[in-house]
């Protein structure tokens, strides 16, 4: 009974990550442009790192799930350029279209 009880936590918050990851994938995949940004706590909610967060307004990004799920979905994970000095520990996440193949 209680590894029950300590894996609902867990379970909401997996459930919570799947949610924010479909949100995100619906956006980039109506996204038109080549490029797209998003706030970092979004993307920090949909891809929450195994590391306990550091505090609640700069929790951490699994960035390796990130990457790997954006590849999936044919878009690169880079920085954000538009970046200002309050972002410092939360700076927008950048997506960039891979180029499609010439055939």
């Amino acid at each position: 009974m209680e590894g029950t009880a300590m894996s609902a936590p867990l379970a909401i918050e997996q459930d919570v990550s799947r949610q924010w990851q479909q949100a995100l994938d619906r956006a980039l995949a109506a996204h038109e442009q080549e490029s797209a940004t998003a706030y970092y706590t979004y993307i920090a909610l949909a891809f929450p790192a195994d590391t306990p967060y550091t505090s609640n307004a700069n929790p951490l990004i699994d960035f390796r799930s990130l990457k790997r799920w954006a590849r999936e979905r044919g878009w690169r994970v880079l920085p954000s350029r538009q970046a200002s000095p309050s972002d410092k520990y939360r700076p927008p996440v950048r997506f960039m279209r891979h180029a499609s193949p010439l055939h």
